[in-house]
């Protein structure tokens, strides 16, 4: 029910921050839009499987501040190692789940349909994770921020979550990017947790 209640809340585009401090940091249990820095597009997934690849449910870039398909919930690495609220330090080991679809951010060794670098795709579910889905997240400074630039890398392959506004889709998702994993970070590897629900430390709820 609680559940359900956050949900429609940011579904009706009530994006909102639990903190009125313009230093907001994103912390364990936090449901963010995660906007690549270079093209603005946010990290999207949503009911479309690859036609190659994998074929697991495709994650793309998209330009749409209304769409909750766009919001995503910071996990610990494994279930019950960060409790909802905890400060997350450059160098933390996390996992990011699709509110709308319940999957989580995975990649692995098949080729992106586009560029041919490291596919990034969504999968499993609540109760279904693996070690595929943890991911590095790093930065300058000491907890990680909204507005913030960070990069987030693969543990098991060490590639980085990556885009360009040069690769896009074709129909059914015209216009929308592909999103990968590259070797090296760089501009086009760096993420931004912009608008959402962020939860204070657990001693200031």
């Amino acid at each position: 029910m609680i559940r359900l209640i956050i949900f429609t809340c940011l579904a009706s585009g009530l994006l909102a921050s639990a903190l009125a401090d313009e230093e907001v940091p994103v912390t364990c249990g936090s449901v963010v839009k995660l906007k690549h820095a270079t093209s603005e597009y946010d990290l999207h997934s949503h009911e479309i499987s690859y036609g190659s690849g994998s074929g697991q449910q495709s994650v793309t870039g998209y330009k749409d501040t209304s769409d909750a398909a766009s919001l995503w919930a910071v996990k610990g690495a494994k279930d019950g190692d960060c409790a909802q609220g905890t400060p997350i330090k450059s160098g933390t080991p996390i996992r990011l789940q699709h509110m709308n679809t319940r999957r989580w951010l995975h990649s692995h060794k098949f080729p992106s349909p586009l560029s041919g670098n490291q596919e990034v795709s969504a999968f499993g579910d609540d109760s279904v994770s693996d070690h595929l889905d943890v991911w590095e997240v790093s930065f300058t400074g000491g907890q990680w921020m909204r507005d913030q630039k960070v990069k987030l890398k693969h543990v098991e392959t060490g590639a980085y979550l990556s885009s360009s506004p040069e690769k896009r889709y074709g129909r059914p998702i015209s216009g929308q990017l592909e999103i990968c994993g590259k070797t090296k970070a760089g501009k086009n590897e760096q993420w931004i947790a912009t608008e959402g629900v962020f939860f204070p430390k657990a001693a200031e709820l």
